[in-house]
């Protein structure tokens, strides 16, 4: 009786111990590693006009911008941001062709937009006229929350020519 009642202390004892590292700890709001200080270190720096901007013909036949924009943190990495998304076509004259707005604050729109595999915002544009501008460069403009802006421009590259499909034979 006395070795069951030992028993019996030792195993309470021991689920005593090891219970409290069982039980749910409570939850905590994320916090930045220890070591970093100051503002968010993923937050977008720099932004640019990636090199995949051209226009294309939509599957509706209409001529679009397919704008590649890309937001880069202080290590120069692609990564997510918040904030208004400024897009300005411009002439070679630098008259602006057309203007279009993006909300990234808004994370659906963000989501949606976020092109994963390059890293970049995909928004397609349609053009006034349905007319190509040559040699157009896209501005592109992110205002932050804090109201900093981040400014970039790159050409967009034509599409290539269509290819026919069906060469008359001479």
């Amino acid at each position: 009786m006395q070795r069951a009642c030992l028993i019996g202390s030792i195993l309470c004892c021991s689920l005593m111990v090891l219970f409290p590292a069982c039980m749910k700890r409570p939850a905590r709001t994320s916090q930045l590693p220890s070591g970093i200080r100051g503002a968010y270190p993923f937050e977008p720096e720099r932004i640019s006009v990636h090199p995949l901007t051209r226009y294309w013909v939509s599957p509706s036949g209409d001529l679009e911008v397919e704008a590649r924009i890309e937001l880069l943190d202080r290590d120069g990495f692609p990564t997510r941001g918040v904030g208004r998304l400024e897009l300005d076509l411009e002439s070679q004259s630098g008259r602006r062709v057309e203007t279009w707005v993006l909300k990234l604050d808004d994370l659906e729109t963000n989501r949606k937009h976020f092109d994963d595999v390059t890293r970049t915002y995909l928004v397609r544009l349609s053009l006034p006229g349905n007319t190509i501008e040559q040699d157009a460069d896209l501005v592109a403009t992110l205002v932050l929350p804090d109201g900093d802006r981040l400014v970039a421009s790159g050409r967009v590259n034509s599409p290539p020519e269509p290819v026919d499909s069906n060469p008359s034979q001479e």
